[in-house]
């Protein structure tokens, strides 16, 4: 029974925690090495999961802590590179309201955005955390992760229109 619970674990979150790491590593191989390093850490914890729906928000956390870990020493995370928005353009050709050429610009102003904005975007929509889980996981009141997501959405509207956050677009972002 626990290996079929250890297996579920693995094959629910392998690739959005993959994705994750590789948008924060920018490294396949270092990516998949802390993706590892924290189910192994999982597993040996998983009587600590009190409640198997958190179980993306309990892996995430125990995935920042092995990324950081690797780079404890380091100035700073490098951020952006291939991250999983496949999906994303569908969704795009579906909305009139989002212009197709600023996705193609997305990974690079991502890029461009301070680690704690780009952080809470990936959080919240790359891993579709909610406010609730994301306010949990960095040990924030909720109102600063309203705050935060409400600031790095605008910034990186400013990034991808190249107009203040206040005016508005044709294009609609954020």
């Amino acid at each position: 029974m626990i290996r079929a619970g250890r297996e579920a674990l693995v094959e629910g979150h392998l690739d959005a925690l993959h994705s994750f790491a590789l948008a924060w590593t920018r490294n396949g191989d270092m990516a998949g090495d802390v993706v590892q390093r924290t189910f192994l850490k999982a597993f040996e914890k998983l009587h600590q999961l009190r409640d198997p729906a958190a179980a993306r928000g309990w892996l995430v956390s125990i995935l920042r802590n092995e990324i950081a870990h690797e780079y404890r020493g380091r100035m700073r995370l490098v951020a952006w590179d291939g991250a999983d928005f496949d999906g994303l353009a569908g969704e795009a050709a579906q909305d009139e309201g989002i212009d197709p050429s600023l996705l193609a610009a997305l990974p690079t102003a991502l890029d461009q955005l301070p680690d704690p904005a780009r952080e809470i975007l990936l959080l919240r929509f790359q891993q579709d955390l909610s406010y609730e889980q994301i306010s949990e996981l960095l040990g924030l009141p909720m109102g600063t992760v309203q705050s935060r997501l409400h600031r790095a959405k605008a910034a990186l509207k400013v990034l991808l229109t190249g107009l203040p956050a206040g005016k508005s677009t044709a294009g609609g972002v954020a």
